[in-house]
């Protein structure tokens, strides 16, 4: 069954919408922070809460310049990807706007699947489209970092009572973790963008390291080294 404007077969269509699916339910596992009174199921929700406890002691220090220095860390690692990312969609339009030979090339591999130019162009664009979500996903996480350290500076010195020490910290973690997520989203599209290549070989190669990707994703979530220690001192700080 082939798809005649796009040369395409059903195994491309099934790959791509096997992509989005990963990537949706992935992205809803990883991404959603959660509630105080439930226990994390990742080590992305350990992270938020430990950010809460980073908070809290922050307000305890009179000089914040540690923490300054933490949160300008992250910023900079953030500016670095986004830069990166804007490198490499100009060298994928390059290639765009040179798909002909880019496609011969291809082609004459001998372990590629046959298609039209213009499924090599889609192809290509797709990729573009990846690394533009990684861009905006990178540079709303800086945004969100500088909001954070905005924060910081503001905090109140102490000593500082329970309820606002509680509500200092709850709004300040959030915001970090809301920046470390889009930060961890724009990481996803790089993973993704490596399954994505695949799609060049054959659509089975695509699909099956979009699961490969996930996969290893999973595993550093919830049953990495990283992980396991993350979780050993989460439940010495008693939660």
């Amino acid at each position: 069954m082939e798809i005649a404007w796009l040369d395409g077969s059903w195994m491309d269509a099934l790959a791509f919408a096997w992509m989005l699916l990963l990537w949706f339910v992935y992205g809803r596992f990883a991404d959603k922070l959660p509630a105080d009174d439930v226990a994390p199921a990742n080590l992305n929700q350990m992270m938020h809460q430990l950010r809460r406890l980073w908070m809290r002691r922050m307000l305890d220090r009179p000089e914040r310049i540690l923490d300054s220095s933490l949160t300008g860390h992250s910023v900079a690692s953030t500016t670095f990807f986004a830069s990166t990312s804007m490198l490499v969609i100009a060298g994928l339009l390059g290639v765009l706007g040179r798909a002909g030979d880019a496609h011969a090339v291809i082609q004459s591999f001998g372990f590629t699947v046959v298609s039209s130019e213009l499924m090599f162009e889609l192809k290509v664009l797709g990729l573009i489209g990846l690394f533009i979500i990684g861009f905006y996903k990178f540079t709303w996480a800086l945004r969100q970092f500088n909001f954070a350290c905005t924060l910081i500076g503001a905090a109140p010195l102490p000593p500082v009572d329970g309820t606002a020490r509680e509500r200092f910290a709850d709004h300040a973690a959030r915001v970090m973790s809301l920046a470390a997520t889009s930060f961890n989203g724009g990481i996803r599209a790089y993973y993704f963008s490596m399954a994505w290549l695949g799609w060049f070989i054959h659509p089975v190669v695509f699909a099956v390291g979009t699961g490969v990707v996930v996969l290893v994703l999973l595993k550093r979530q919830v049953k990495s080294r990283s992980q396991a220690s993350v979780a050993e001192f989460y439940d010495a700080t008693g939660r």
